[in-house]
């Protein structure tokens, strides 16, 4: 009973900083990030939510269960499950993408702007999770991660012409990807002995909802996406792991607001100025390859 009591309040947290995060008042307002004090916003929001699993993670660790002992030299013998929290850092990459834009009174009909380069860039965030007793191959996992990609000043191809041209330059801009997901996690373990009964080599696969945001120095974009991750860590102790993980988020038909192309020298902009008309869509792709340490308990 007491284990399910840790576990519903453990899962209580993780719902309601994912509520949270998608209701923070100033949320649905663009991050103008060259403006006034955007930036802080911009830096210090996403942090206080990846703040958010810290501080989970150091409840659970100071309210950590007292599980039985193993059972003395059983060597397949799995135990129950545990607690886990850790952090990671690693390399953000965004592939190229297509931004559809609708007309404005600037260019007045869809103009379609085809593969945007987007710089690789740093990532990080923290990670809380837990191990069922019952099943310890399943668990739960809540986790915040901030990444960073440069998207260059560059000449990209428009359809249909504008000016007689299918060529543009659009200016650069640095893009936040802030993302919070909540993952069902899958593990197997291999080199069973007697302090790590379950086993030190953990390979794991993860899938799960994802609330993310996207800045851009123009506007931002929220929605739910899809969340993906997989990994293997190793347990050095049967408190202390390392892990290397692959992680992927996809977002459909992200929306921002006017966006600009540069043609011989003059300035246009594609839908309707004013972040709240949100006339430029495209699909999102974020793939991050991290290696952190974590502590089970």
């Amino acid at each position: 009973m007491k284990s399910f009591r840790h576990l519903k309040r453990f899962t209580a947290i993780l719902i309601l900083s994912l509520l949270a995060y998608l209701f923070l008042p100033g949320m649905v307002t663009p991050a103008l990030a060259n403006d006034l004090g955007d930036t802080l916003i911009v830096t210090l929001v996403p942090a206080a939510s990846v703040g958010v699993l810290a501080l989970s993670g150091y409840w659970l660790w100071k309210n950590r269960l007292s599980y039985s002992s193993d059972e003395p030299g059983r060597l397949g013998y799995r135990g129950p499950g545990e607690f886990y929290f850790g952090g990671f850092l690693g390399a953000s990459f965004v592939p190229n993408t297509d931004w559809n834009n609708t007309k404005s009174s600037s260019v007045p009909f869809p103009v379609l702007v085809q593969n945007i380069k987007n710089d690789p860039g740093p990532a990080g965030g923290l990670k809380v999770g837990y191990f069922f007793d019952s099943c310890p191959y399943l668990g739960i996992e809540g986790e915040g991660s901030i990444a960073g990609n440069n998207q260059a000043r560059q000449t990209v191809t428009i359809s249909p012409p504008i000016s007689g041209t299918n060529q543009a330059t659009i200016r650069q801009q640095q893009m936040l990807i802030w993302t919070m997901a909540l993952h069902l996690v899958g593990r197997y373990g291999f080199l069973q002995d007697k302090e790590v009964p379950f086993g030190r080599l953990q390979p794991y696969v993860g899938i799960g909802p994802n609330v993310g945001v996207l800045y851009f120095e123009t506007d931002s974009a929220k929605n739910f996406s899809l969340d993906l991750e997989a990994g293997i860590r190793y347990m050095f102790t049967k408190h202390l792991a390392a892990f290397v993980e692959y992680k992927y988020f996809h977002q459909w038909d992200v929306q921002l607001g006017t966006q600009y192309l540069v043609i011989n020298g003059k300035v246009y902009y594609v839908g309707d100025k004013g972040w709240e008309c949100k006339q430029t869509h495209f699909d999102f792709d974020n793939h991050k390859v991290v290696i952190g340490m974590e502590y089970h308990f």
